[in-house]
């Protein structure tokens, strides 16, 4: 059982701080093909967050919180990836983590508020505000996605909901709120709003440099990783468990590679949507979401109910 754990233990180490940036470079290869650009290498990635951590950064401002913003992002995505089931594996687990998980992420948002607000720019400034009103739309329709299922599985672990997961119409609703959420929160086109790079230049990112800037653009990653692998875990565990029983070494590892196609593929889809989008305008999304949200309180509603 100690060797089961430290294999699986190795292995979420290994995805959290390594598969993003692969992620990511399969993405940019994609989204290259589709708009008939040769684009970079898969790992490009890679290459990129070496150059930036190896160099140091120019700071634009002697405040701390300049400093610190990237850190704390990177806490936060770590944080939220760590209560995350891998596999049969949980490296953090207790009743209750699904708040701490909606918290660390409302963390991240913060930490790119910091970094936007503790610099005296137009363009921080403005990426910062986007940020915040961001954040404050589409946060609620993460949080009532993972109620609705945490009130079908009676569960308040992020690990035990898809253990007791039933499939009913509002479950069911809840994975395409869910789904959503999980695309606007990452900030995946057209929902990047916030950096918007040829408008407002990386917006809370615009004075970031070197060192600082990786840490913040590697947190990011992370952040969407623990974003969609919340998701697939919600779907793949409780299709498989019905199936093999996934508390040995063997069901573990299925659940874990199934985990891992899941993520590869969405990524795929998600490059492809964002190569066939244009960025909303603040006030677009900001609409869109808030009509999200009233239609997942009807859905919490009829889970109230038990349908």
């Amino acid at each position: 059982m100690e060797v089961q754990k430290i294999v699986f233990a190795l292995i979420t180490i290994a995805i959290i701080f390594f598969l993003p940036p692969l992620l990511d470079g399969i993405s940019r290869k994609i989204k290259a093909i589709l708009q008939w650009r040769q684009g970079g290498p898969i790992l490009q990635t890679y290459y990129d967050l070496q150059s930036l951590l190896s160099m140091e950064p120019i700071l634009p401002t002697e405040r701390l919180a300049f400093r610190i913003a990237p850190y704390i992002a990177f806490a936060s995505a770590l944080s939220a990836a760590l209560v995350l089931p891998f596999g049969n594996f949980v490296p953090v687990r207790f009743t209750g983590d699904f708040f701490v998980f909606l918290y660390v992420l409302a963390m991240f948002s913060v930490a790119m508020m910091i970094a936007g607000f503790s610099v005296n720019s137009t363009y921080t400034n403005a990426g910062a505000n986007r940020e915040m009103m961001l954040i404050l739309s589409i946060e609620p329709v993460l949080g009532v996605a993972i109620g609705i299922f945490a009130l079908n599985a009676h569960s308040l672990s992020i690990s035990g909901i898809p253990l007791n997961l039933t499939f009913t119409p509002s479950t069911i609703l809840a994975y395409v709120l869910l789904a959503y959420a999980v695309y606007a929160e990452g900030g995946f086109i057209p929902f990047d709003i916030a950096e918007a790079e040829p408008e407002i230049l990386e917006g809370p990112l615009c004075e970031y440099s070197g060192k600082l800037l990786g840490i913040f653009k590697w947190s990011m990653l992370i952040k969407r990783l623990a974003l969609l692998w919340l998701f697939v875990s919600f779907l793949v565990i409780p299709i498989i468990r019905d199936f093999i029983d996934i508390s040995t070494f063997a069901g573990g590892l299925v659940v874990l590679v199934a985990q891992l196609v899941a993520v590869f593929v969405l990524y795929a889809i998600i490059a492809i949507i964002e190569a066939s989008n244009a960025r909303f305008r603040i006030d677009q999304a900001i609409r869109v979401n808030s009509k999200v949200f009233m239609a997942s309180l009807v859905v919490l509603i009829i889970a109230a109910l038990g349908w």
